[in-house]
């Protein structure tokens, strides 16, 4: 399925300027009819193009006998991803500007962190309203405010899902500083979706989670999505993007960049170091992660990896198991992303960001005595 462009984002785009004009999604009647922008032929294409989008989705998601249960609320999701502008364009702000009722240690779930989000919740209701006006263009009963609000809560959890991940790796993990002293996390191995949360503002939701100090976030790879942070922000250089958070990058590999700066003390020893999505079962992958690996567990750095699936997870765990690695929390990640899609190469499995996710510190064996460290 590689290179294959997906359907909902296809459609999206080309339709923007029908549903969304504004970049936020309108109501039908505005866009139809006498006075209007667009006449018949528009509104009847319209219909067309919903309907050949949802039979090409029908195509790339084969519904089996055992698989029919998950992908449920993603035929769903990939129907409301369709709709251009309905999620709020501000909403990087308007979690900016929402205060969290609670102390972060008691936002442990989705259902909590909504709890403390009712303004983000309201909004999408409001949305919902327009998509069942925009369903007579689709030729699928419609389901029902309730499902559609489930639905859009799924994808907006399918875009926090990294800040969160990322405040909670801090809080939860790393050891006290007093309150002016920073939280440093090295990012490492990150691509765009790491980048688009800076350049978007969605890094706010990391400070939300860690209120007690500042943090520094520095994020090490060779992806090309990362060369212009570095070019803007490098090592020597920290942009400040809030008065709380600083931000560097660096464009390389992450055993070199602790050779050149965290080895020389030209960058601080990190709190924890981050990877997500590193990909660890693939082969050839994993021996281009086998030297940071080494790394991270010879200089015992706290380390927090995360996989988009069971299957990865437990093929990865394989790996690391082979390093006598220290694990010290393994499993499930209660804010892994809920908007689930299936995995092109296999119907029966399903994948989601940072679903699972392992921390761990050191190894199990002294490699020189090749014997039991005491617990």
């Amino acid at each position: 399925m590689d290179g294959v462009k997906y359907p909902p984002s296809e459609f999206s785009q080309k339709y923007a300027k029908v549903l969304a004009p504004e970049g936020l999604l309108v109501a039908p009647e505005e866009m139809f009819g006498m006075g209007k922008p667009y006449g018949k032929d528009t509104e009847v294409k319209t219909m067309l193009a919903f309907k050949v989008t949802l039979k090409k989705l029908d195509a790339m998601n084969p519904i089996t006998e055992q698989n029919k249960h998950k992908l449920k609320n993603e035929k769903i999701d990939q129907i409301v991803e369709c709709f251009p502008g309905a999620l709020p364009k501000d909403l990087p702000q308007l979690l900016a500007k929402g205060k969290w009722g609670k102390p972060s240690s008691q936002v442990t779930n989705w259902k909590e962190w909504w709890e403390v989000h009712p303004q983000i919740e309201k909004l999408l209701k409001d949305q919902c309203v327009l998509v069942q006006k925009w369903w007579k263009f689709i030729d699928r009963a419609y389901l029902g405010d309730d499902e559609i609000l489930e639905s859009f809560k799924r994808i907006v959890t399918g875009i926090i899902t990294h800040p969160l991940t990322i405040g909670k790796s801090i809080t939860d993990n790393s050891g006290k500083r007093p309150s002016n002293k920073a939280k440093s996390i090295h990012l490492v191995g990150t691509d765009r979706p790491e980048a688009t949360m800076i350049y978007s503002g969605f890094f706010n939701e990391i400070l939300a989670v860690v209120t007690q100090n500042p943090v520094k976030i520095t994020l090490v790879s060779p992806d090309p999505a990362n060369k212009q942070l570095a070019q803007d922000c490098p090592p020597s250089a920290p942009m400040l993007i809030h008065q709380r958070c600083k931000l560097t990058a660096w464009d390389g590999l992450y055993h070199d960049f602790w050779d050149s700066f965290v080895e020389k003390k030209k960058v601080e020893l990190p709190d924890v170091v981050l990877g997500i999505h590193p990909g660890l079962h693939a082969e050839g992958v994993y021996e281009f992660w086998e030297p940071t690996l080494e790394l991270l567990l010879d200089k015992e750095v706290l380390t927090v990896f995360t996989f988009f699936s069971k299957e990865e997870y437990e093929a990865s765990l394989q790996r690391l198991d082979n390093l006598f690695v220290n694990y010290i929390t393994k499993g499930f990640n209660p804010f892994g992303s809920a908007h689930m899609k299936q995995t092109p190469h296999n119907p029966e499995e399903m994948w989601g960001s940072n679903l699972y996710h392992l921390i761990f510190k050191g190894r199990t064996v002294d490699m020189n005595s090749m014997t039991l460290k005491e617990t």
